[in-house]
């Protein structure tokens, strides 16, 4: 037996660029769908070009809601009896904490075609109908299932309502855009004229 060649396979197996492949291996392995979450939201190719998740798999993957989805902007505080100053300021500040949490959810679930969709609904002067917002977003949004998927997605978490085949923007819908540029610093769609 050769012990040179054998030291010399050794070498090559514990090479820094082989330590670290095995590592990258077995990281990889272990995180894998935590690694795709992560890089479906961050992808972004050179010449800003942005790969996105379609909002189509992330209904799938939604859970049902229950009845506990308030149609009401959360900023609309019921009345509460002023009991006490301390009672009312805890009472704003834990509906402020839900108010967060849900519309962080929110920012989360609804992919940025959604978002956008949602700005471009808020920003309309009239209610539209289905069949004019299919059509218009047609050339952004070509494939119908999709299209179809982004309103029940927002029609789902009451962000809009469909009554006798028009759309119109719920004031819990305009108050959640108010909310992602204020927190987040997210760009609404400019009014259309």
């Amino acid at each position: 037996m050769d012990w040179q060649l054998v030291l010399e396979y050794l070498k090559v197996l514990l090479s820094v660029q082989m330590v670290t492949g095995i590592i990258i291996v077995v990281f990889l392995s272990i995180y894998n769908d935590e690694v795709k979450a992560l890089l479906s939201r961050l992808i972004k190719l050179p010449g800003g070009v942005e790969l996105s998740t379609p909002q189509l798999e992330k209904v799938k993957t939604e859970k049902p809601m229950t009845d506990k989805v308030s149609t009401e902007p959360q900023s609309t505080a019921p009345p509460v009896p002023a009991q006490d100053e301390t009672f009312k300021k805890l009472y704003d500040a834990e509906r402020a904490r839900a108010y967060f949490w849900e519309y962080s959810y929110l920012n989360y679930f609804l992919v940025q075609s959604t978002q956008l969709v949602l700005d471009y609904l808020a920003g309309l002067t009239a209610p539209i109908s289905v069949s004019l917002y299919d059509s218009l977003l047609t050339t952004r949004i070509s494939e119908a299932v999709e299209r179809k998927a982004i309103l029940s997605a927002l029609e789902r978490h009451l962000l809009i309502a469909i009554e006798k085949d028009l759309i119109t923007v719920t004031p819990k819908g305009r108050e959640y855009i108010e909310w992602r540029v204020q927190v987040l610093g997210t760009p609404a769609v400019p009014k259309s004229t």
